[in-house]
């Protein structure tokens, strides 16, 4: 009987690309009010495509995608002969804008009856936190690929949550909607993985298709509950 669930959060639990977006236009229009000089020179979409490249130059950085901003910033400090004093500044604008996520409508109500019986931890890649997307309360703890150093489908980060819990591979189940990152990533550590599919997307061919997928939190709960009336 699993003790713990694991949850990815962008596309999981609110749509990811929205987020971004926002929070990039919120940094492009202070940068355009601060640092016109990079604005006249760059649109939204080219500063995305510069700091693409620069994950492809510098790969470690896709484990930390905060330190892959920063990065970033200093790299057009540097372009424009500017000081590194207000990196820092700029990326705080980014990261607040991008805690500010627009839940799915299932995921307070499904989280907060799952935290009853079980120990929900949450698992990303990427930059979004539970303090402050307003999830605090419905997890026990979050961990990033910035904290382990490894982005899924790593096992690092899932092993390092059954560890901080207390429990066995058995005992631990992983949602979420990538089939490489999370699917495979869960299977790489030898736990149970359920595909949330929200979006109607298409299964990666690759990899085995999961025993169990669902649209929505709603579904999950209730295949949880049949499981546990079940034994």
């Amino acid at each position: 009987m699993y003790k713990l669930i694991c949850f990815d959060l962008d596309d999981t639990l609110w749509p990811c690309m929205p987020t971004i977006e926002h929070a990039e236009k919120t940094l492009y229009g202070w940068l355009d009010q601060q640092y016109p000089v990079i604005t006249r020179h760059y649109t939204t979409q080219q500063l995305r495509d510069k700091r693409k490249a620069l994950l492809e130059t510098q790969p470690e950085l896709q484990h930390d995608l905060s330190a892959a901003r920063r990065v970033h910033l200093q790299q057009l400090a540097d372009e424009f002969g500017l000081s590194h004093s207000w990196v820092e500044p700029a990326f705080e604008v980014f990261y607040q804008a991008r805690q500010q996520v627009q839940l799915f409508d299932d995921v307070l109500p499904v989280l907060d009856a799952l935290k009853q019986d079980f120990s929900l931890v949450a698992l990303t890649n990427g930059n979004a936190h539970i303090n402050h997307t307003g999830l605090a309360e419905q997890f026990d703890f979050q961990l990033s690929a910035a904290d382990v150093q490894a982005s899924k489908p790593h096992p690092a980060m899932f092993v390092k949550a059954m560890q901080q819990v207390g429990v066995s591979p058995s005992q631990t189940l992983h949602v979420g909607d990538h089939p490489l990152h999370d699917i495979q990533g869960a299977r790489n550590a030898g736990i149970d993985a359920v595909w949330l599919r929200r979006f109607a997307q298409p299964w990666d061919d690759q990899f085995a298709e999961p025993a169990q997928a669902f649209s929505s939190l709603h579904a999950l709960q209730h295949w949880l509950q049949s499981s546990i009336v079940g034994k």
